[in-house]
């Protein structure tokens, strides 16, 4: 079996905040924080989902790791109060962060780009250092570039770093209100980008968006009705468009137009953009790409997603994703305009980009999966019974042979092109990122046990064969957990 690749994760995320609250446990990258039975069904999971000891274990060997500021509308004071009661519901919210990390957050002194630099630096903290798990030395390894990629990829003890930055907001120098407010704070972002680019470990991408308003481009709906729709306002910048700002900072991350020359290039990750967004920025890829050869296109990223059965971007916003019939009446996929169309995924792949499929309940399911999913006992799950596995595996392959068919049916797509649909697409969890998990697939650790349950249900689903185009399982597998997110960054990391 080969090993795995995750190309977007938050390894830092609650180590980091233990660590700058001055905690004295679960504040580094090698805290072993596994999953309790009884926490299989935590909705915002309290274990670490890919710590060290995790990655390690499940031969995870390649890791896209996402640097995030946490933005401060998760924890609005206006909102929630800064008092004892607030810090709870707050604590519950955003994923058991300590209280010390969220009054921080909160706080109007709050910088972006100083807690990106502080997380970057945390990250290289044990970078390089071998620390053993289960009687064996195991390190992490933050790279370059794509020749260091090469240089210790094939080390059977080591894991390879590549960050990403998860949020536009993280490169402005000031807080939630200045970056939409003050431009003169704004500004500062261009002179952050630029000093991004010379960290001596750059990111390979940004996603551009994130759950609330940049001032740069607006976001797509991604929290669901319930307590936390109620408690936290995402309506501001939902469904815009890029602006200005938002251009500016896309050329200069890019490297093109009056920023030619200003560095690496460091990608867009289209996760999360608003479809206005999306459709602007694929437009402008496809005049900037015609007529230069493959090494100097840019490639589309987009990280951890699902598949939203609609053929065409605005098709998937025709019925507004706050009416709450469009969710309620979805059977198989989760219909939001966050997930891909059909047309979409055929931009990605003419690209020659990656879609990174997400291990989030909601993002991977129309409401009737989840139905389903509740008749499933506190027991089924703590105890991860066959048929759990089974049905979180088959809704996982379900979004995966979506993608691929919707490749396979393009008029798009050229016949002779069609037979490397399976090129593109990766794991993309976004584990440790605050997200529902599948219950039967959790941790990294059990990348294994998804492997393995793909094997025995993928080739027995409907379309199976026909969208194989040949191929035995085993290859697709090693393709989708692991050569193709390697072969992306051997590709684009320079």
């Amino acid at each position: 079996m080969k090993p795995f690749a995750d190309i977007h994760c938050h390894p830092t995320m609650h180590p980091f905040a233990f660590k700058q609250a001055g905690k004295r446990r679960k504040n580094n990258m090698w805290w072993d924080n596994p999953p309790r039975k009884c926490q299989r069904k935590s909705s915002f999971p309290e274990y670490f989902q890919t710590s060290m000891p995790a990655l390690a274990r499940g031969n995870v060997r390649l890791v896209i790791a996402a640097l995030y500021p946490l933005e401060q509308a998760w924890l609005d004071p206006n909102l929630l109060g800064t008092g004892a009661v607030s810090d709870i519901i707050a604590k519950q919210i955003v994923s058991h962060l300590p209280v010390r990390y969220i009054n921080t957050v909160q706080s109007s002194n709050f910088n972006y780009y100083e807690f990106l630099t502080k997380e970057y630096e945390f990250l290289k903290l044990d970078n390089g250092k071998a620390k053993k798990v289960n009687g064996v030395n195991w390190k992490y390894q933050l790279v370059s570039n794509a020749d260091e990629v090469n240089q210790y990829k094939d080390d059977p003890h080591t894991v390879v770093f590549v960050p990403a930055i998860e949020g536009a907001h993280s490169l402005v120098s000031g807080n939630a209100q200045q970056l939409i407010n003050d431009p003169i704070v704004h500004n500062s972002t261009i002179d952050n980008i630029t000093e991004v680019k010379k960290w001596k470990y750059p990111p390979l991408y940004v996603t551009l968006s994130h759950h609330f308003y940049n001032g740069m481009v607006g976001q797509a709906r991604s929290i669901p009705d319930g307590a936390a729709s109620f408690l936290l306002h995402q309506q501001v910048g939902l469904n815009e468009p890029v602006n200005p700002r938002g251009e500016e900072v896309i050329d200069c991350l890019l490297g093109i137009n009056k920023f030619e020359g200003n560095g690496r290039r460091i990608l867009i990750d289209t996760k999360h953009m608003s479809v206005s967004a999306r459709v602007w920025y694929y437009e402008k890829l496809k005049r900037y790409n015609e007529g230069k050869p493959e090494e100097e296109r840019i490639p589309i990223i987009a990280s951890h997603m699902g598949y939203g059965n609609h053929k065409s971007l605005l098709e998937s916003i025709e019925l507004p994703d706050n009416d709450k019939d469009k969710y309620k009446e979805s059977k198989i996929f989760n219909p939001w305009s966050i997930n891909l169309s059909d047309e979409e995924i055929v931009t990605i792949y003419n690209s020659n980009g990656i879609i990174g499929l997400n291990l989030d309940q909601r993002i991977l399911s129309g409401d009737e999966v989840i139905d389903v999913s509740k008749e499933f006992t506190k027991a089924d799950i703590r105890k991860n019974r066959p048929k759990v596995v089974e049905f979180w595996t088959r809704q996982f392959a379900r979004n995966l042979m979506a993608v691929v068919n919707a490749v396979m049916s393009s008029n798009d797509v050229s016949e002779d092109k069609k037979s490397k649909v399976w090129n593109h697409i990766s794991l993309g969890t976004d584990f440790d990122g605050m997200i529902n998990p599948v219950d039967a697939f959790i941790v990294a650790d059990e990348f294994k046990n998804l492997r393995m349950s793909l094997k025995k249900y993928m080739p027995e689903m409907p379309q199976f064969d026909n969208l194989a185009q040949g191929l035995m399982i085993d290859e697709i597998l090693d393709r989708v957990m692991y050569d193709n997110a390697v072969n992306f960054v051997l590709r684009n990391y320079k």
